[in-house]
């Protein structure tokens, strides 16, 4: 062996085609066969369909560290376009508290609204309660005035605080009132009268008219001849001194005018002209108290 070679036997290769022998004589052709592999193939192999690829599970790209999220790689079949977070919104878009701008409007146009009726509720319900204690009260002094009335119509004589007050106490305590005097008042002359109770003064009236009570009854009387005496007098009307209101009955029950009313009354206070004097007083025949008072001057 040549020092270049290697030491030992290298196995000859054994896929090289089978050599033929072929004659070279004449009247022969070549022939040559293709190449057979080394190794037979008693049967064709099946065939294997290609696998089938499937889309794989590929789980969300994590959020970014900047706020966004992570774009899928291109190459990647489940790859979807991911939009934007944070786009602009239009004018008509903008939220408030949670609610488009249209709708927190609205809704701030109803509250105001919903206050306006619940206000508005609650002051006619103050009000309507001011007026219904108003009328009940009215309600009530009108059934004690009434009662009072109903109570000396139906028993002259008896004493009744509501009515004493009317009629200066000739109700309440005769003793301490008749006879006593009265002075009207004072931008009406300051007359004096002289009070009789359950005394009725005579003659026709000259007026008839309500009075609050007994004293302003005699004012009545009072201004009645400061005013319209002289009038009478100068218009050639009368020169009588009848014309001079000298006296007053006064009822006290007749104050109430739905009392007056059933009566046929006109009136709670009677202006009486002259003459008038005490031997002239008359007991009352009308069914209730009466009262009188004689204009007396020098007193």
């Amino acid at each position: 062996m040549a020092s270049g070679f290697h030491s030992g036997l290298e196995p000859a290769r054994q896929d090289y085609p089978e050599v033929t022998h072929v004659s070279h004589g004449y009247g022969h052709q070549y022939n040559q066969q293709p190449p057979q592999p080394y190794y037979s193939q008693p049967y064709d192999p099946p065939a294997v369909p290609a696998p089938k690829l499937e889309p794989s599970a590929t789980p969300a790209p994590p959020p970014s560290s900047y706020g966004g999220q992570t774009v899928a790689s291109p190459f990647n079949s489940d790859a979807q376009p991911v939009a934007a977070q944070h786009e602009p919104q239009s004018g008509t878009g903008r939220t408030i508290f949670g609610c488009s701008l249209l709708v927190f409007i609205l809704s701030c146009i109803v509250a105001i609204l919903s206050a306006a009726v619940i206000g508005l509720a609650a002051a006619t319900g103050i009000e309507s309660q001011r007026a219904s204690s108003a009328s009940s009260s009215l309600a009530a002094l009108s059934a004690s005035v009434a009662s009072a009335a109903s109570a000396t119509a139906s028993a002259p004589g008896t004493t009744s605080t509501a009515v004493g007050v009317i009629d200066d106490g000739c109700s309440t305590n005769p003793s301490s009132v008749d006879k006593t005097l009265y002075t009207s008042f004072s931008l009406l002359g300051a007359l004096k009268f002289t009070r009789y109770c359950d005394k009725d003064a005579p003659n026709d009236p000259l007026l008839s008219l309500f009075t609050a009570n007994f004293g302003t009854c005699m004012d009545a009387c009072a201004a009645y001849t400061k005013y319209v005496t002289p009038d009478m007098i100068s218009s050639g009307n009368s020169t009588d001194a009848n014309a001079t209101c000298e006296a007053v009955s006064f009822i006290p029950a007749w104050t109430n005018k739905l009392t007056a009313e059933r009566g046929g009354a006109p009136g709670n206070c009677y202006l009486k002209g002259g003459p008038q004097n005490e031997t002239g007083l008359k007991d009352p025949d009308i069914g209730v108290d009466c009262h009188a008072a004689i204009f007396t001057p020098g007193a």
